[in-house]
């Protein structure tokens, strides 16, 4: 994988002519094609509860959730499309860690905030750039179960790492807020290190961020969106594990 980045990196000229060639739009358009069943019905599940939650939360605060709604449907519509393979993901996924990082910021939940500036520079960036960025990603089991071992001790040293600098700022969900963020690295890790167990890791911090979410809107600091679409999140997940033809019996990226 980092080899990919290299690559980019060196080749920066010829790969931005990705962006600017002839009726890439209209390439763009056609990357939201050919979609399964449930991943458009995912879509529109999500469409329909991001716009409950925009009525129920605009009159209290209509900056926050008009950014928050359109975070919502951008987020999971760069989750879906990473799973069919999808170009628009970079885009999705660009767009939305922008306004997840706002409301994050909004709402205090600084490490959540840090968590999607890291995606948009480190991910969505590079997907935009190469739109063959997840093509041909063969994901492997660990080796050996010790390795599990490895990678939770690396996630209670991130945790810890986390939890101190954040515990520094005026973050009131200093726990939950930092152990996302861990997680987030440690997926990140297991996923530049194409290791199919970071499914787990993926799957888990969907419902620790909801958590967050939740805790953050009970605090009068957010709304229904995010939890809605990490919920969104967590049953496309569960549809990759128990699917034949889902991420688990291949790959998932991000």
């Amino acid at each position: 994988m980092f080899s990919r980045y290299v690559d980019v990196l060196s080749n920066l000229p010829q790969y931005s002519k990705n962006i600017f060639r002839h009726n890439y739009f209209s390439w763009l358009i056609s990357q939201c094609r050919g979609w399964g069943r449930f991943s458009y019905g995912l879509l529109l599940f999500n469409l329909v509860l991001q716009i409950i939650s925009l009525v129920q939360s605009f009159n209290v605060a209509p900056i926050q959730s008009i950014i928050s709604f359109i975070g919502g449907n951008l987020s999971v519509a760069c989750v879906i499309g990473i799973s069919n393979r999808s170009g628009i993901q970079g885009w999705a996924g660009a767009l939305s860690a922008i306004c997840i990082a706002s409301v994050g910021f909004t709402a205090g939940n600084y490490a959540t905030a840090c968590e999607q500036l890291g995606y948009l520079l480190f991910l969505d960036l590079f997907c935009i750039l190469d739109p063959k960025w997840n093509d041909n990603i063969q994901a492997e089991k660990f080796d050996r179960a010790i390795e599990w071992l490895y990678y939770a001790l690396f996630f209670v040293a991130a945790w810890a790492v986390f939890y101190y600098l954040f515990n520094l700022t005026n973050d009131p969900r200093v726990f939950l807020d930092s152990l996302n963020l861990a997680m987030a690295v440690t997926g990140s890790l297991l996923e530049l290190n194409r290791k199919r167990e970071q499914y787990f890791v993926w799957t888990i911090s969907s419902l620790f961020t909801i958590a967050l979410w939740t805790q953050t809107m009970l605090q009068g600091d957010g709304n229904f969106s995010l939890i809605f679409s990490y919920g969104v999140f967590f049953l496309n997940d569960m549809y990759a594990f128990f699917s034949t033809r889902g991420w688990f019996r291949t790959s998932r990226a991000k």
